[in-house]
């Protein structure tokens, strides 16, 4: 009665997930009745999935210092979606073009959001590489853009949960015609999950960290999938910035 076990690795973060598959033959595993999710729990599986990747992609590419930037327009100024994302990406070629000054590379993910209050008006949710923000805000005279600098955590799970949430219902609405949540640059490292057949009917319910990392307790998660209905077990681990190094272990003459 095997499980599967999936690894992802992303800069600092190890994530786990372990689940049963009746591909392979599950037998003696409880499964719970079968239960169509509701179009709410739906969204919210679709939100939590859209989390997870871009939470993969910012923590695989991105550190301490290096920005959650969000540009705004200010004043009267309220564009539509069109002119929006026209000078949006305007700013994003301009920047480029700055990095590229400095001998660097630009890196960045972003995500729309429509404002509920007031004016209403589109901004913009961007993760960057560092630059001076002297630099980016004049490459932004529509407006003020407000900077958040990442810590040094290498967990930016807050974050991808964050943006996700406050862009959903923009993106539903489609108003801006982007296919996706949520957009990358090119040149960024794309986590790819490893998986693995472990031939065994259990895991440990408190599973343990591997060397050189510590397992984030508040994110470890045992419970019971709603789509397949078999359980699942979620959690995480941070690599040690300061972990020392293997001890080499003497052969036995």
């Amino acid at each position: 009665m095997p499980y599967l076990i999936e690894r992802v690795k992303t800069g600092r973060v190890m994530e786990v997930r372990k689940k049963y598959s009746a591909r392979y033959h599950v037998k003696g595993i409880p499964r719970a009745e079968n239960q169509k999710p509701t179009p709410e729990e739906m969204e919210k599986i679709n939100q939590d999935n859209a989390a997870r990747k871009l939470r993969w992609l910012i923590n695989a590419n991105f550190k301490g210092g290096d920005f959650h930037m969000i540009p705004g327009f200010g004043g009267n100024f309220n564009p539509g979606p069109e002119e929006a994302r026209s000078l949006f990406e305007d700013f994003i070629r301009r920047l480029r073009n700055a990095y590229r000054k400095k001998k660097d590379e630009l890196k960045y993910v972003f995500a729309v959001e429509r404002g509920s209050r007031g004016q209403k008006k589109i901004h913009f949710h961007v993760v960057c590489n560092y630059i001076d923000p002297r630099i980016l805000s004049a490459l932004w005279p529509w407006g003020r853009i407000k900077f958040f600098p990442l810590d040094n955590s290498g967990q930016y799970g807050e974050l991808a949960a964050y943006i996700i949430k406050r862009t959903s219902k923009t993106f539903r609405s489609g108003e801006m015609s982007y296919k996706k949540r949520y957009s990358p640059s090119r040149n960024l490292i794309i986590p790819e999950p490893e998986n693995e057949v472990v031939p065994r009917s259990k895991w440990l319910k408190e599973p343990r960290a591997a060397w050189g990392y510590y397992i984030e307790k508040d994110k470890t998660v045992n419970g019971i999938s709603k789509v397949t209905g078999y359980p699942y077990q979620f959690y995480s681990m941070v690599q040690l910035s300061d972990r020392p190094p293997r001890k080499a272990h003497k052969k036995k003459e």
